[in-house]
């Protein structure tokens, strides 16, 4: 095919417009034309916005170590006040569960209390309350809780787990040589004391044990109580079991308490509450 390559590529200025005629082979004239209509076609395509697509940002080590410099600023902050939704108040109040436990059933929680403030007792003072009331100190223990770490191990046996409450209800029962029995008592209380992280779970389930463990009439009433107050250390728990025959006529304050068995030995220490230390969302 004949054709004047004048018609793809301009002359120049000084070259003869009318060129010798060549010779090209059919491919080449098409590959001639298809780069001539590309660059023409590529003026005519439509801008297309695309969103921009950021690569994931790789933190590293030095990035890493600058969070322990900087720190951010608090810009109109505002402080906390805990006394808003009752956080304040029961950081500061003992706070206080009772229920009931039964021989052959689980122990039932009945009622919670918050006291603002526990009575530490003369021990002599209590002992003669606790005489003249009729009531009496079967037994008392402490324990603290443990989690040991088992490591790699998959076995039960390398997994040790100790409640507070059960430890102390185990030293409790451990600490009479011959069977505790309620003596004949009407009422057998049992009292736990523990820090803010005390669990009712744990202190029903030490219920049970006492139960289980006590040499008890079936016709004794069984209560208990639990206290856990930020006073006390977490992770630890004292229980005292008394048999109580009610007599609290003319008694006010510990003492009526006391006389309801309700005493709490915590590290060689003697503990109640009284009624008039009972606090609620307005007081």
């Amino acid at each position: 095919y004949d054709i004047f390559l004048c018609g793809i590529f301009p002359p120049a200025a000084n070259v003869i417009t009318t060129l010798p005629t060549m010779t090209v082979s059919r491919s080449s004239v098409i590959a001639l034309a298809a780069i001539s209509l590309a660059s023409t076609v590529s003026s005519f395509t439509p801008k297309v916005n695309l969103p921009s697509i950021q690569k994931p940002s790789i933190r590293n080590r030095s990035d890493s170590e600058l969070f322990g410099l900087i720190r951010g600023e608090a810009v109109d902050e505002v402080a906390l006040d805990e006394n808003e939704g009752g956080v304040g108040l029961a950081k500061r109040s003992v706070i206080k569960i009772s229920g009931v436990s039964r021989k052959g059933q689980e122990c039932e929680a009945q009622e919670l209390v918050r006291y603002d403030a526990m009575k530490e007792l003369d021990v002599a003072s209590a002992k003669s309350t606790l005489e003249k009331a009729g009531c009496t100190i079967l037994c008392s223990g402490m324990g603290e809780e443990l989690y040991q770490d088992p490591g790699t191990s998959t076995r039960y046996e390398d997994k040790l787990v100790k409640f507070g409450p059960s430890e102390a209800v185990k030293s409790a029962l451990g600490s009479s040589s011959s069977e505790i029995s309620d003596g004949g008592a009407n009422t057998v209380v049992f009292n736990f004391l523990g820090g803010d992280d005390l669990i009712i779970g744990e202190v029903m389930d030490a219920c049970e044990m006492l139960v289980n463990g006590m040499e008890l009439s079936d016709k004794t009433k069984i209560l208990f109580n639990s206290i856990s107050f930020t006073d006390f250390k977490e992770g630890a728990c004292s229980v005292t079991v008394v048999a109580s025959e009610g007599q609290r006529a003319g008694l006010k304050g510990e003492d009526a308490s006391l006389a309801s068995g309700e005493l709490y030995i915590y590290d060689g220490k003697w503990y109640s509450v009284a009624e008039e230390c009972i606090t609620t969302v307005t007081n």
